[in-house]
């Protein structure tokens, strides 16, 4: 028998698969690809299939988008469809004290019932509004298809060109280019809602990936990446960061102690970056690393207070994962920074917190569907720290021996793995010296069978449970 929790989760895989074009691509919870490293192109051999998986996902997406705000069936209560909109996930309509003599309709339902908090259930409806949904593809196609373009060395492709029609679709144009703030996400709704709530600033997290995409464009002087398009692009994402900054659901948000902090501060030091404010990149990462990150890991390398919630073994790879990208975040900013080294008010280090969170076993809370979530984490840590012990590739070799096939294998490097793979003139990969090629319909079967449980997770969990 379904348990109530597995039915919600199922309920909400349907929903968002009708909803939105959905890729078999693992969507990390975030991650900064320093730009730098991509522009260079000093790959290790070894990254062959990883590429190629950047280059069947950039197709993909390519596809299906691009993606607007004014695509949801009901604006958001300023009327206006270009303000983004989303549902807070966790609350359920109560109409047993309405008092109504006749059925309600479900716009009625929305406005006129209570709704309570059920922490852990998420309530499968509230992507009817799927801007969360959209911006997840925003930001995933524009950091694959800015991958992909730079493996061209040539400034003008393909995926350039889709990525300034994806700006332009959500950020730019004047009839569907998104309102710069987020005055209506993860909305409470009831009579006495209808707002929003700072825990939706978490909906944007995504802008790391876009901002990665955008610096590659950038330092590779793309010739689709216009002056104009970048000065217009700066322009909304300085009232963006204004609106962040003074709006108190973005005070509040970047003031909390948990994931959602983390992440709100993954935002704010990626759009500091993305309008070319170093100075302030820096001083919101130190911020960070000094002020809510102190109490973010304890003496054994827990993380308390995502040790609490209702799915455990989620929370503490999710908020890994933004700790991890606010220190390649700041590193970038400032190479002179140490953030990978940085410990808590207990003593405690991102390595410290990763070696904890790979003891715990999800089955004991019932998620071995979300066992993917931590591939990317012990990637970066690896890759940042080292393995001299070789646990980490053990790890991955145990519970994903796939995992050279993965695009963060690209930029976790360096890390043990991998055969090399070399892309032929047609698109398809060929066998190298070392015989170690997969055709490129092998490795697309294979990487969308192997991610699955990844995907599975990243998308009912790293997006969707707040």
């Amino acid at each position: 028998m379904l348990t109530p929790t597995l039915v919600y989760l199922l309920s909400a895989l349907c929903v968002r698969y009708a909803l939105a074009d959905v890729q078999p691509f693992t969507s990390y919870a975030n991650d900064f690809v320093d730009p730098d490293y991509i522009v260079a192109g000093n790959f290790p051999d070894t990254t062959g299939e990883a590429k190629a998986s950047i280059i069947s996902w950039a197709d993909r997406f390519a596809s299906t988008g691009p993606w607007t705000v004014t695509s949801k069936p009901f604006a958001a209560p300023s009327g206006d469809k270009k303000d983004y909109m989303s549902w807070a996930p966790y609350f359920w309509p109560d109409c047993s004290k309405v008092g109504n003599t006749t059925a309600l309709t479900t716009e009625e339902v929305w406005t006129k019932c209570p709704y309570v908090n059920r922490d852990g259930q998420f309530n499968p409806d509230r992507l009817t509004i799927n801007d969360i949904g959209a911006f997840f593809n925003v930001s995933d196609a524009i950091l694959y298809n800015a991958l992909a373009f730079s493996f061209e060395d040539k400034p003008s492709s393909k995926y350039s060109q889709n990525i300034v029609k994806i700006v332009n679709a959500w950020f730019l144009d004047s009839e569907t280019g998104m309102n710069p703030n987020l005055n209506f996400a993860q909305m409470h709704r009831g009579p006495g809602g209808q707002v929003g709530t700072h825990t939706g600033i978490l909906d944007l997290k995504g802008f790391v990936k876009v901002v990665s995409g955008i610096l590659i464009l950038r330092k590779r002087k793309c010739t689709d990446w216009t002056a104009t398009i970048d000065a217009q692009l700066v322009d909304w994402t300085k009232k963006y960061i204004e609106w962040l900054e003074t709006n108190q659901l973005g005070i509040d948000e970047c003031a909390s102690g948990n994931n959602h902090g983390s992440f709100c501060f993954n935002q704010w030091i990626a759009l500091k970056l993305l309008v070319n404010d170093i100075p302030g990149a820096v001083s919101v990462g130190n911020k960070f690393f000094d002020g809510i990150y102190q109490g973010q890991i304890n003496s054994t390398g827990d993380q308390p207070l995502e040790a609490s919630r209702t799915h455990p073994y989620h929370y503490r790879n999710y908020n890994l994962a933004a700790m991890i990208t606010n220190a390649r975040l700041l590193k970038y900013a400032d190479p002179t920074s140490n953030p990978w080294n940085k410990t808590t008010k207990a003593d405690a280090t991102l390595k410290d917190a990763m070696d904890m969170t790979m003891t715990v076993n999800p089955d004991a809370s019932g998620e071995g569907y979300a066992v993917a979530e931590i591939f990317p984490n012990i990637a970066a840590v690896a890759a940042t720290y080292g393995d001299p012990e070789g646990k980490y590739v053990a790890f991955l070799k145990k519970t994903f021996p796939e995992y050279a096939s993965d695009a963060s294998f690209l930029w976790d490097q360096p890390l043990a793995g991998g055969s090399a793979v070399r892309t032929g003139s047609n698109g398809t990969n060929s066998k190298n010296a070392t015989g170690n090629g997969v055709s490129g319909a092998l490795l697309d079967r294979r990487v969308g069978a192997t991610q699955a449980v990844g995907f599975l997770a990243a998308l009912l969990f790293a997006v969707y449970l707040h």
